[in-house]
């Protein structure tokens, strides 16, 4: 009966007089149901006994009854309703309860990012407090030297002088002296000549054999040429000093950024073998058995992180001993893998290169020669996706060796190339580190 009653829609239960639903059912000879009270209100104000719906009129007013089946239905269609609605209000609540749980849950999510990023924001302050003490130190310490290189080259160039002058003094008295005798010489008559010269015998006078011959004597009038060009280089070689100082602390706060990197094989060239942990690549001179893939490179010995960065910043360490070539850095997802390409960041690379032991280079257009005074055996590589940088510093000495900057708005990935064998001279294989020692 229950079933029967949930296939009835309501409207198959409504008074076509009151279009409610049937209270105290009647039914009509011809088969037509309304409510027992509308019927006959109906026959009152339409004075006749007729159908409302069909309009057949009766001969006598027909008696009526309470369809008890149809009452029955109403009955049990209303409690399947009531039940229905109080199923309804249940789960209304219990989604309701749930709504309010996961809101509860969100607004928790939301206070607690709220103290993290207060809590961050403080980190951040006394950091750029610190930087900013740093910063006083270090260009504190760079003025001084400015300033005590500026005195030294003012004391140089002022003692040069001060030289000049007592030397130009004496040599000028000294030209006094001769003139005023070579003009005594002028104004005697050759007897008081020979006399004289008989007196200056006997005086040890000099004659115009004994004197100077003035002209070897000379003046430099750019006797500081080269000094203050000097004291810069001196300055330089101290500014650089603070600059590795520099260069050493802020390579211990960059491990903290330190990503896990393995290699990628299906980007590998045919002729590089992988380690089996994909932390190690090296060229086997042999070309290997591998599936073609849109991914792999296909002419130069090159294979890609795993890794892929689009946001933050990421920093890992490269070994590559005593490796007489190798490049390492970072290229879009979308460069190249394909026959000839040109390395250079209008292309989707930021390398860095070595070539016959001590070639260092930054590939960029054109490519930028690097002097180091020592060669680096692990490689640190950090990216800072939002400022746009790719740096390299060596790891071993702490020292910065190159940065790039630019705008990137692709997906990075890390880059590996091992360089050929040359003989087994270059055969070792360059190697992701992950866990770092600090210098």
């Amino acid at each position: 009966m229950a079933s029967t009653i949930n296939l009835l829609s309501e409207k198959h239960l409504l008074c076509s007089l009151c279009e409610r639903i049937f209270n105290r059912p009647v039914t009509t000879p011809c088969g037509h149901s309304f409510c027992k009270t509308c019927l006959r209100k109906y026959w009152s104000h339409s004075g006749g006994e007729r159908c409302p719906l069909c309009k057949r009129t009766f001969a006598a007013r027909p008696h009526i009854s309470i369809n008890r089946i149809l009452a029955d239905v109403i009955e049990n269609y209303k409690k399947t309703q009531t039940a229905v609605k109080q199923r309804s209000s249940q789960k209304t609540e219990e989604k309701l309860e749930k709504t309010n749980e996961e809101v509860e849950q969100l607004i928790q999510e939301r206070l607690s990012k709220v103290e993290n990023l207060k809590t961050s924001l403080k980190l951040l302050q006394a950091s750029c407090h610190q930087e900013i003490q740093e910063s006083h130190r270090v260009f504190s310490t760079l003025l001084s030297f400015v300033e005590q290189s500026h005195q030294s080259v003012l004391a140089t160039v002022e003692e040069k002088q001060r030289q000049a002058e007592r030397r130009v003094d004496k040599l000028v008295r000294e030209l006094d002296r001769e003139i005023l005798d070579l003009k005594g010489n002028i104004s005697e008559t050759k007897d008081q000549q020979s006399d004289q010269l008989k007196r200056w015998g006997s005086q040890h006078s000099l004659g115009p054999a004994e004197m100077r011959d003035w002209s070897r004597v000379t003046l430099e009038i750019d006797p500081c040429v080269g000094t203050v060009r000097g004291a810069v280089l001196d300055l330089m070689d101290k500014v650089l000093v603070q600059a590795n100082q520099l260069s050493k602390l802020e390579l211990k706060r960059l491990q903290k950024y330190s990503a896990d990197v393995t290699l990628n094989h299906q980007t590998a060239h045919a002729h590089l073998i992988l380690s089996e942990d994909k932390k190690q690549v090296r060229h086997g001179d042999k070309k290997q058995d591998v599936p073609e893939s849109p991914k792999r490179f296909d002419r130069v010995a090159n294979v890609l992180g795993k890794e892929s960065f689009s946001t933050g910043r990421h920093y890992w360490e490269v070994e590559v001993r005593d490796k007489m070539e190798w490049d390492l850095g970072v290229v879009r997802h979308s460069v190249n893998r394909k026959g000839k390409f040109t390395v250079c960041p209008a292309n989707g690379f930021w390398t860095l290169s070595l070539r016959n032991g001590n070639q260092y280079t930054a590939n960029t257009s054109p490519p930028t020669p690097l002097a180091l005074s020592c060669k680096p055996k692990r490689v640190a590589i950090f990216v800072d996706y939002e400022e746009g940088r790719v740096s390299f510093l060596c790891v071993d000495t702490g020292v910065h060796i190159h940065t790039f900057t630019d705008t990137f708005k692709d997906t990075l990935h890390p880059f590996f190339s091992p360089g050929h064998p040359h003989r087994g001279k270059n055969a070792a294989p360059l190697t992701v580190i992950t866990n770092f020692c600090s210098i």
